[in-house]
This record gives C-alpha cells, structure tokens and sequence, in this order.
C-alpha cells in the first residue's frame, strides 16, 4: 500500500482524480466509497424506512428476506446461480443482506461516495482502498456440509457458521487453493487477517456494470464489520465544496460513471433520461434570470 500514488487527505478533486487514474493501472486494489459512516456496514444492519424515517436493523430477519427472495424471484432470473450469487442478486436490486459492495475501480467508488449526499458526515467524504492480494478470496460457499443438494437457505445458514470459526474455514480454502494450483490454476493463499472477499460470478448487469465484488464480515454485531473494514483498508478523507462535488460528478458522468451506466435497467435508464431533463430546464430558467 506504501507504494501506491495516494494520499491520506484531499481537498481537491483535480489532484485525486489524478492519483485515482495512476492507480487504475494496478489491479492490486479494490474501492468503498461512503458519505455516512453507518455505509461501512453491512445493508441489513441499516435499512431505511421511510415511514419513521429510521434506520432498521433487520439482522433478525436475513434468512426469511433471503429465502422469500429465492422463493419469489427464480422466474425472474436466467442461468445457473450459486448460493452467494442469489445472495448478491438480491443485495444489488434491494434487498438487504450483510454483504458489503467493493468495485475494483476507484471512480464508481468515488461516484457512490458523492452521488447522492451533499452533506456528508463530519463534512467529509471517505474512499476505502483495500490491498486484494492481502485477503481472503472466496469464488462460492465453502462448507464441510455433504447433502447432494441441499436447500439455498440452509446451505448459506451453513456457510456463515462456517465463518465462526475462521481456522477452519481458511484450512477449507486452502484445500481449494492446493486443489486448483495442481491444475495450473493460480490461487493465492488466503491472508489469515484479511477480509473474507467473495469475488463470484458475474450473475447480473448490475455487479457487471459496477465492477463489483463483496466482503463478508465476520460478524454485524453492533460496528464490527465496520470497525474489521478501517483494520485492513486505508480511509482517504476528501473535503469538497458543493460546487467542486458537482463537477467532480460531472466529469464522471463524462467518463460514464452515472446511474444510467451503472444500474443498467429500463427504469433506471427513464430516470436518467428524465433527470438529464430537468437539468437542462433548471440551466435555461438561470439564464432567463
């Protein structure tokens, strides 16, 4: 990480855009970019609700969402899924789970960070930079279970206890790993302190548009998952003004880095339209002024 272009602090997009771009020519990162704390853990911990305008932790309510989704949504979805991938299916189209987003590109990072918050906590927007090399890299569930085919919920049940007790479960991985390496397959081996990473298929338009891949805390007891994700990755703090904001985002959206790109479905692709809209209006009712 020491050797990488980056700085702790910026308050200038122009220079961080700069140091980003540099850093795309290594694919040893991957990126989180928050503008609320609460970001750096996972989605069913702090789900809103617009009625009481809270945030919900829905913990205790995984397996039924997970299950309910599986149940409702297969004729919705085409292709073979495995276990993780109906999981980060249903984490990219709403539902809730305790899977954490990373993108191996640092600008849809930073576009998440910006996008839709203007007031970020502490007045600072936060890019997490995370050594990939250096963690654990799962592509499925990894479990002792034997069942021929055992049921969605149940198998993923089974794959979290896994996850309790880390030793074992980095022995299964490295079992896989000295399995694939005899086929001339390179897999690196599993950094026992690093963050359990799921870099799976690429089973919707979604993670393919986001470059996504996910980490899986060991625990979403209270912050831990969030405190586990500032032990392994670096914080970049970035301080802008609103006006610097909006043309940072504009000059994403130059690059393609916009919601029309990176949730690719018709209703997102009208609300872009329409936004587009909107802003045109709003620049000919100024120069009316």
């Amino acid at each position: 990480m020491d050797e990488s272009p980056i700085k702790e602090n910026y308050t200038s997009s122009k220079i961080l855009i700069n140091d980003l771009i540099r850093l795309t020519r290594s694919d040893q990162y991957i990126f989180r970019g928050i503008s609320r704390r609460s970001e750096l853990n996972p989605s069913i911990c702090r789900k809103y609700d617009r009625e009481t305008q809270t945030l919900v932790n829905l913990k205790d309510q995984e397996f039924a969402l997970l299950h309910a989704f599986r149940q409702q949504a297969s004729n919705l979805l085409s292709g073979t899924m495995e276990t993780l991938d109906y999981v980060a299916c249903a984490q990219h189209y709403g539902i809730p789970t305790r899977l954490i987003d990373w993108t191996y590109n640092p600008f849809i990072a930073l576009y998440f960070a910006l996008a839709e918050n203007k007031q970020p906590d502490n007045g600072e927007y936060e890019l997490f930079v995370l050594p990939l090399r250096e963690q654990i890299i799962i592509h499925r569930c990894y479990s002792q279970r034997k069942e021929a085919d055992p049921e969605f919920i149940e198998e993923y049940a089974g794959f979290l206890n896994q996850l309790r007790d880390k030793a074992q479960f980095l022995s299964l991985v490295q079992q896989r790993n000295v399995a694939l390496n005899e086929l001339n397959i390179e897999a690196d081996d599993p950094q026992p302190q690093g963050l359990i990473i799921y870099n799976g298929s690429s089973s919707n338009a979604r993670l393919i548009a986001q470059a996504g891949l996910f980490s899986i805390p060991s625990s979403i007891e209270g912050n831990e998952a969030a405190d586990e994700i500032r032990r392994s990755a670096r914080c970049i703090s970035i301080r802008l003004s609103d006006k610097e904001r909006r043309e940072t985002l504009g000059f994403l959206d130059n690059m393609g880095y916009n919601k029309q790109r990176l949730f690719p479905d018709l209703q997102n692709l009208c609300d872009s339209i329409v936004a587009q809209a909107l802003q045109k209006q709003a620049k000919i009712q100024w120069n009316l002024l």
